[in-house]
């Protein structure tokens, strides 16, 4: 029980914040419905409606433990702080006392409780589980992080990106399999429209200033979006930083957004404290070396 106490008295503490500071969800009550469809007999239904722009593992989820919002809110909060957790801990942080201060983190800035904000907990979530996988691809496990990478797509489309953590080809086929899998079953059903949706082109954007007011946003600029977001993390992989990638995939989504909505920063944030607590690691880790080889100096000279 010590050694979990770490992980969990600050998870548990977010559990137990998240259904009292929670705001209205925003459309997690429209995920909540599609999510329902999805668990019912008419589940080749659940993605008629094109502005259901999640995946089908956030509507299972929504589906069922959506339907008491408290309850979710609090489930999501647990799930950020022992994910943001895990993170930290696969990019190299092992101190008990750094893993709670991490989580605790979690709390302090918001990241617990927001990711039930607007209904999209992926912003917060799916960039901490890139990390996850690109630690384990590192470590020789690229089918088993293509696999993580694969089911972050099933949180909402846009998780495919975390290919650019995968150090292997093998990895890669993976991710595209599971994801292929997941969404597959309602392409063949004929009722899947989210390839049809548009998103309106915001004015404080870039794709503004590049294609004027009154455009529109489609599925084929999307893939220019993301072509693009992958191949900064493609760059960003050279430094070594697990941290690093998802990052750059997402400041570089962000940068080419024609929305940009106050959550999406959200995806910014985990990353962000996960690189904090492996630099602040580093930098105690090089003041205690410094400090005992100092010691160990004195005492040669003592002895002289």
């Amino acid at each position: 029980m010590k050694r979990a106490a770490p992980w969990l008295l600050p998870a548990l503490a977010a559990g137990a914040i998240a259904p009292f500071v929670r705001g209205d969800g925003g459309d997690t009550r429209l995920f909540v419905a599609a999510g329902r469809t999805l668990l019912s007999s008419h589940w080749s239904h659940a993605f008629a409606d094109s502005s259901i722009q999640v995946g089908p593992l956030q509507l299972a989820v929504y589906g069922s433990l959506g339907r008491e919002t408290a309850a979710l809110a609090a489930v999501l909060a647990i799930a950020t702080v022992l994910l943001l957790q895990a993170a930290a801990r696969a990019a190299g942080v092992r101190s008990p006392g750094a893993i709670a201060l991490v989580g605790a983190a979690a709390i302090v800035t918001g990241l617990s409780t927001n990711v039930f904000e607007a209904g999209h907990p992926a912003d917060t979530l799916l960039p901490l589980l890139w990390i996850v996988a690109a630690v384990d691809a590192r470590r020789g496990h690229g089918t088993r992080a293509g696999v993580l990478v694969g089911l972050t797509a099933g949180v909402e489309t846009w998780g495919i990106l975390g290919v650019a953590v995968l150090a292997s080809r093998r990895g890669g086929a993976a991710a595209a399999a599971v994801a292929a899998a997941l969404y597959l079953p309602f392409l063949v059903a004929g009722h899947f429209a989210m390839g049809s949706y548009d998103w309106p082109v915001a004015g404080h954007s870039l794709p503004h200033l590049l294609l004027g007011s009154g455009a529109s946003f489609g599925w084929p600029l999307r893939l220019v979006q993301g072509a693009a977001a992958v191949g900064a993390g493609l760059l960003a992989r050279r430094t070594g930083s697990a941290w690093l990638v998802p990052l750059a995939i997402v400041g570089t989504r962000l940068l080419l957004d024609p929305v940009l909505n106050d959550y999406y920063y959200a995806a910014l944030v985990g990353p962000a404290l996960v690189g904090l607590a492996v630099f602040s690691r580093s930098r105690i880790a090089a003041f205690t070396a410094g400090q005992s080889s100092s010691i160990t100096a004195y005492q040669a000279e003592s002895r002289r």
